[in-house]
């Protein structure tokens, strides 16, 4: 059972001597580590190195302290990167993948999470919990990123039929690129075919009026083409020549009807909310012709929200990188940097030792948010650590050399993080980054170890 605080009760006439906590993970060992000017930001990455190490006990758990613990496969794809740079997660993920091909169903799905219990009471459940988009991305997006860090084709390729079986099912979900998910569920446990969780604890802001929020079509159709983009990319590292020529005129089929279907002449996400926009620029979605009025209604989203946080578990680890890519370091350094809640390090400023499931599991008035389902140590946020190793930092994996053979070195400034540095563990050695600020001047710092080359 995980915990933070523990209470010991004795009598009176016990001495006691010395009390000893012993953390038990799968990854006991830190691989990375960063620091920067501002200490909250330094504790938001040591909360989620705990986060990780708590959960990652053979399965990546989203929560060990309340009565689940399920190898959750949507926390996982979208933490997968920045667990490979926290710790060493080969052999983790390999075994972890292994249990989700073993749970595919016949019909190509995968389950919210796995090992997948519900498989040993199917006497007893009336459908089946597999199939959602986002969370059976994992085959695809969990398999590329230990690809980038450890640069062994071996896990690709073993994965690589059920990442075709998984693209298949989700095409046939709606017959075609753009996918219409069922909106049955939580009816005694009953989900439709295709059910998906969307974008899944989006904080709502206002109550009075909530902000813009992604369709479950739209946001299963933005992982239809992310999984199509991975596996065509994989397929081209595998040489599946056939899949590579099929898998391209898929991709190409998703995007335009996506386009069609969601862009709007002036360039206007269908939804106009954060991960909409977060999601088309960082996976190259947005038409030629409308990129500079959308990268507008990008920035509108996010300054109309007072900087505050307006996505869930799949849009969030999306919004700083493509704020980044799209030139808006400013707006990227005044969300990070929010401490209001939905913020990262509004979660700090109240004592958090780890990464919490809700933006706000405790409310400014210490009001607690749905006890029933509110985890303190539940790491998917803690996703934004990739964007400080690879963006802020400058240190990023590349797919043509993969395995840390080649860097691709960029840091973006932000300069309330000044002074910044980091530190990597890779499969040649320590890497070892960092970049001062003075006035109009940085000065850049990179340490590679032999075989990896910059």
């Amino acid at each position: 059972m995980g915990f933070r605080y523990a209470r010991l009760e004795f009598p009176s006439t016990v001495k006691l001597l010395e009390v000893t906590a012993i953390p038990i993970s799968s990854l006991p060992e830190t691989a990375a580590g960063f620091v920067s000017g501002e200490e909250l930001v330094d504790r938001l990455v040591l909360n989620t190195i705990w986060s990780q190490r708590g959960n990652f006990i053979e399965v990546p758990t989203d929560c060990p302290q309340r009565d689940e613990r399920l190898g959750w496969t949507g926390d996982a794809q979208v933490f997968s990167g920045t667990a490979c740079w926290l710790a060493d997660s080969d052999r983790f993920f390999r075994k972890y993948l292994l249990d989700l091909m073993h749970d595919q169903r016949s019909n190509g799905s995968l389950p919210y999470f796995t090992p997948d219990p519900t498989l040993l009471h199917l006497e007893k459940i009336r459908c089946d919990w597999a199939g959602s988009t986002g969370w059976g991305d994992a085959i695809t997006v969990i398999p590329w990123q230990h690809y980038l860090h450890y640069g062994d084709t071996s896990l690709l390729k073993q994965c690589f039929p059920a990442m075709v079986k998984w693209l298949n099912y989700l095409w046939n979900i709606s017959d075609g690129p753009i996918i219409h998910p069922s909106n049955v569920w939580y009816d005694d446990s009953v989900f439709g075919e295709g059910w998906t969780f969307g974008v899944w604890l989006q904080p709502v802001g206002d109550n009075r009026k909530p902000r813009s929020t992604i369709s479950d079509d739209c946001a299963a159709t933005f992982y239809h083409y992310i999984s199509t983009q991975l596996a065509t990319k994989i397929a081209q590292v595998l040489r599946e020549d056939k899949a590579v020529q099929h898998l391209s005129g898929r991709l190409e089929e998703i995007r335009a009807a996506f386009v069609h279907e969601y862009f709007s002449l002036s360039g206007r996400l269908a939804h106009n909310d954060q991960t909409s926009y977060a999601l088309a620029f960082l996976y190259d979605l947005v038409p030629d012709a409308q990129y500079e009025s959308a990268k507008e209604y990008f920035r509108k989203t996010i300054e109309d929200a007072n900087y505050l946080i307006g996505t869930g578990f799949i849009g969030t680890p999306a919004l700083l990188p493509a704020l980044t890519k799209v030139g808006f370091l400013d707006l990227a350094e005044n969300v990070f940097l929010n401490r209001e809640v939905p913020g990262w390090l509004y979660q700090v400023e109240r004592g958090a030792t780890t990464i919490w499931e809700r933006w706000d599991a405790i409310a400014p008035d210490g009001t607690i948010y749905s006890p029933e389902m509110n985890s303190y140590n539940h790491y998917a946020y803690g996703a934004v650590c990739q964007w400080l190793f690879e963006q802020v930092a400058g240190v990023c994996p590349t797919a043509d050399k993969p395995g840390f053979d080649e860097v691709l070195l960029d840091p973006q400034i932000l300069p309330r993080l000044n002074p910044v540095s980091m530190w990597h563990q890779c499969r040649h050695g320590r890497i070892e980054a960092s970049w001062v600020l003075d006035g109009q001047r940085v000065t850049y710092r990179v340490t590679l170890p032999s075989g990896c080359q910059g």
